[in-house]
């Protein structure tokens, strides 16, 4: 998909600052073949194309909301020994979810199209692994 390669696109630099691994898009849930090796390119930035939920007539087009769902996952740093401080070589998902966001917030993805706005970050640790789902959307007109 042309926007979702135009987000991925606006990501590239976290892999040298602040050093993902993996940026790249995927579809749908994983199974645990998929978890395994996703888990072996740590940390990483997923791209995910979640749907146009609504669309709005304006005149003589149409307004597209599309929304794309941005994971930011690493290893889970949380212990009692250590508290949350990340392994060296790891940037740790708070600073690669502040760093995608900032990439992202109010930056049109393609010519033409409204910014890309975060509506929302959900957090969990699945496995060992500490994600941050961050859900982002954009307008696209569509001539009628």
């Amino acid at each position: 998909m042309e926007v979702e390669d135009a987000i991925l696109e606006l990501l590239q630099p976290l892999r040298e600052t602040p050093g993902a691994k993996t940026v790249a898009a995927f579809q749908g849930q994983p199974d645990k073949d998929t978890w395994a090796r996703l888990r072996r390119g740590f940390p990483a930035v997923l791209v995910l194309y979640a749907g146009s939920p609504a669309f709005t007539p304006s005149g003589r087009r149409l307004e597209e909301r599309m929304e794309f769902e941005v994971y930011v996952m690493d290893k889970s740093y949380r212990s009692a020994a250590n508290g949350q401080k990340p392994e060296p070589g790891h940037p740790g998902t708070y600073a690669l979810l502040a760093t995608a966001r900032e990439r992202l917030l109010g930056v049109p993805p393609l010519p033409g199209m409204g910014p890309c706005l975060p509506s929302s970050i959900q957090g969990f640790v699945l496995d060992g692994a500490s994600v941050y789902r961050m859900t982002v959307s954009t307008i696209h007109n569509i001539a009628l």
